[in-house]
């Protein structure tokens, strides 16, 4: 027993420093990063492997820790209330570590798939929509950007089964939303406006669409190797 704590302790501080090292090479990369804030965050790759490898509870550790060692390495941050960081920082990434919580079953039936696949891709139309108006340009790129994440996320969902990491950035759009909303609101608007709404819908949106599709494809990508040199996964 005292063996595999070490094992599992080992790994932890593997994802964490994987975590850390991701996120410096990230924000080396000008367009992956928001002009007010929000990324591209290549780290979560870690936080998500951590939760299907050592289970949701490592997973959120690896999360916390990893969050806490990049304030003191001084890594970009906005504080200015403690609900605004939980909302912007330690609730997503909590959210992300317990991926492997939010959908342990291991296969998606058709219905529920298609179900789930709507959801994704109707949010998304209308993301798009309200941000950058309905016009019929804006429809016709949103519909096909629609179509193109119900494709995908049908395959994904279906054949994949690792939709804990959809579940977990959608909590994690939905933190950040209510961020916007209530602490990043445009200048002629009001905390809790329907401009705020609109614009932290949209702000949002596309950073953490682009994530979710990085770790999606890379996450089942990397399990599956690892399973072949018998790392064992718990979900």
């Amino acid at each position: 027993m005292k063996k595999d704590q070490m094992k599992n302790l080992a790994y932890l501080a593997l994802y964490v420093a994987l975590y850390v090292v991701l996120k410096f090479a990230g924000n080396l990369i000008p367009f992956l990063n928001m002009p007010n804030g929000g990324s591209i965050e290549l780290e979560l790759v870690a936080v998500f492997i951590a939760s299907y490898h050592l289970g949701w509870k490592s997973g959120m550790a690896v999360a916390l820790l990893s969050w806490l060692i990049t304030i003191v390495l001084g890594f970009s941050m906005w504080f200015v209330h403690p609900v605004q960081i939980f909302l912007d920082y330690a609730g997503p990434l909590l959210a992300c570590g317990l991926a492997s919580l939010l959908w342990p079953f291991k296969k998606t039936g058709t219905i529920g798939s298609l179900f789930m696949a709507l959801v994704i891709s109707a949010a998304a139309l209308l993301g798009i929509v309200e941000s950058y108006g309905k016009t019929i340009v804006v429809w016709i790129v949103a519909v096909v950007i629609a179509i193109a994440l119900f494709a995908f996320n049908f395959w994904y969902i279906k054949e994949k089964k690792r939709f804990g990491i959809v579940i977990a950035m959608f909590l994690k759009y939905f933190l950040q939303v209510l961020s916007g909303v209530y602490f990043w609101f445009p200048e002629d608007s009001y905390a809790g406006s329907s401009a705020a709404w609109t614009f932290s819908l949209g702000y949002n949106l596309w950073y953490n669409l682009v994530t979710l599709a990085v770790c999606a494809f890379i996450v089942p990508l990397l399990i599956e190797r690892l399973e072949k040199v018998n790392i064992k996964f718990v979900a």
